[in-house]
């Protein structure tokens, strides 16, 4: 996203918990700013808005992609773990929407995207609080959408089929069959996306997530 974005002229500001990997992003591309942030703490998002509002007062873009998929077994699964999962895939979102909406209302034109996935359309046992809180955040976006239509603020979704980059925790076995799903290139998935936004089409849905939206209606 950041590659395709600063291509096309625009400030891009990464942000994140791990500093080794924004500082291997800041080098590989230096026009990018950094800064640190944990999604799931709200003295952190506070602190990142303070930082990022009065450096970029005119910022209008906020895209929301952390995320963390595990597989779990829930005769097994600590709760901690389960707690984690919701609170990077859903409340992070949900707070960093919240804190940043004051700033972004006050835009001439402004956007929110948040970057869902294909598995929110249906029940994915091997990784289900990841597909519960990604239909989650498809529910939130959704209302959100409906509560900001009259104001400066767009709000999208992206819901990307599997990608090129490695998220899920499983076993072998259960790689295996993830394996089976083909893989979409990210630099593709980014591609659409941009082209969604651009013709402004509210829910950007690439590849295989379109299959699975029809599969998770048949099995609702």
């Amino acid at each position: 996203m950041a590659k395709q974005l600063l291509a096309l002229g625009n400030t891009v500001i990464v942000t994140g918990r791990n500093k080794e990997k924004m500082n291997q992003a800041k080098e590989q591309y230096p026009k990018l700013h950094t800064y640190s942030v944990e999604v799931t703490d709200i003295d952190s998002i506070q602190d990142l808005y303070e930082q990022v509002t009065r450096d970029f007062p005119t910022l209008n873009v906020l895209i929301n992609n952390a995320g963390m998929m595990n597989a779990i077994k829930f005769q097994t699964a600590k709760a901690k773990g389960i707690a984690d999962e919701v609170n990077t895939n859903l409340a992070g979102p949900i707070l960093m929407t919240q804190i940043f909406l004051p700033h972004l209302l006050q835009q001439k034109e402004a956007a929110i995207l948040n970057v869902n996935s294909g598995i929110a359309y249906f029940a994915f046992d091997k990784a289900p609080i990841y597909s519960a809180s990604k239909l989650g955040l498809h529910s939130y976006t959704q209302s959100l959408r409906k509560q900001l239509k009259k104001t400066p603020v767009k709000v999208f979704e992206l819901a990307p089929p599997r990608t090129s980059k490695p998220m899920f925790s499983g076993t072998e076995e259960d790689n295996a069959s993830v394996d089976r799903v083909p893989e979409v290139p990210i630099s593709e998935v980014v591609r659409k996306m941009i082209d969604g936004i651009k013709k402004n089409r509210e829910t950007i849905v690439p590849g295989m997530s379109k299959l699975l939206k029809l599969v998770g209606k048949i099995q609702l």
